[in-house]
């Protein structure tokens, strides 16, 4: 039996200079999960109401609301968390990107609150959100220290489901954060989620080395034996469901990656740069490992492409799917 109320889907806006209400816009007018979700973006009606009309694109009756407990089912609800309105596509304008920061900053209170059931973030840009009332380098990095967890990056498509070890961090650091705890945690946050959000009872999951040819034993360097290999083994305790660490530079190939559930790599280019080559478009970035539910599209705030009425919403319909589905896993009572 699954839990049959409507799922909230509440909606960050990301940077309004950007395509983030174009495509949260046209994703909601052209899916078809109104049946079975509420829908609530986070934001100033006006704002909304103004990029509707300018990128004319149609959508569900807009409704303004100021808590939970006026959503409409057969509306997109906006709550209303800032009254300015002002925007001006593809310009890089602190002032007007903080409002897309007080539009995730809220929907996640409400998403601790529990009273939406789903968070789908639109993209934000990262230097531009960066000010004295947000010091982090990005969605995941607020999450972790806002809910005090430890959130892995999980990039998710239809045949790959990728996180990573190390996420937004210089490339001159990424081994001294590699530790045998670290990967531990890090394996056991992916197999956790694999299990409980996905559905996937025993997942194999393939470890990617830190070093070109894993060092080469030894001539190019010891840390995959020294602090991958450690943990591989502490993991497994001879159920050989932990695979690696594998060269990264053939691992890719001839769709070797389909014989796992989950991969986890050292870096985030190491992972991020296949992981689009295969999927951009209709990847999904969300953050494994805590309470709530939280999605995103796998691509940025596409300046140069603003307010032409032509950024494909693909990537977002794929975050409420994936956000959707991950809902239900997580309730399904058997």
């Amino acid at each position: 039996m699954v839990n049959s109320k409507k799922i909230n889907i509440g909606i960050s806006i990301g940077d309004p200079n950007g395509i983030g209400i174009e495509i949260i816009l046209k994703a909601l007018s052209e899916s078809n999960f109104h049946e079975e979700c509420n829908f609530l973006i986070y934001s100033s009606l006006d704002l909304i109401v103004k990029q509707k009309d300018l990128l004319k694109i149609k959508t569900l009756p807009l409704k303004k609301i100021h808590s939970v407990d006026e959503i409409e089912s057969d509306h997109i609800n906006i709550k209303e968390v800032f009254s300015n309105s002002k925007f001006e596509f593809g310009k890089k304008d602190k002032e007007v990107s903080a409002r897309g920061i007080i539009s995730f900053k809220e929907a996640v209170n409400d998403a601790v609150k529990r009273e939406i059931d789903v968070l789908i973030s639109a993209p934000i840009n990262k230097e531009l959100a960066y000010s004295n009332t947000f010091k982090f380098s990005g969605h995941t990095d607020y999450l972790k220290n806002t809910l005090k967890n430890d959130p892995m990056m999980l990039m998710v498509s239809d045949n790959l489901k990728l996180g990573l070890l190390t996420e937004h961090i210089p490339i001159k650091d990424v081994v001294k954060e590699i530790t045998t705890k670290k990967v531990i945690k890090k394996i056991k946050t992916l197999r956790e989620t694999l299990i409980k959000d996905f559905a996937i009872r025993e997942p194999k999951i393939a470890i990617l080395a830190i070093n070109p040819h894993v060092g080469d034993n030894g001539v190019i360097g010891n840390e995959d034996q020294e602090r991958l290999l450690p943990a591989i083994a502490a993991i497994n305790n001879g159920n050989n469901l932990i695979y690696g660490p594998f060269s990264a530079d053939t691992f890719f190939c001839n769709e070797n990656f389909k014989k796992y559930d989950g991969i986890l790599a050292a870096y985030h280019d190491q992972g991020l740069i296949p992981f689009k080559t295969i999927s951009f478009g209709n990847g999904v970035n969300y953050s494994a490992g805590l309470t709530i539910i939280r999605t995103s599209p796998d691509h940025g705030t596409g300046f140069d492409i603003a307010g032409k009425g032509i950024a494909s919403p693909a990537s977002f319909i794929q975050a409420l799917k994936v956000g959707i589905n991950i809902y239900r896993s997580r309730n399904t009572i058997v």
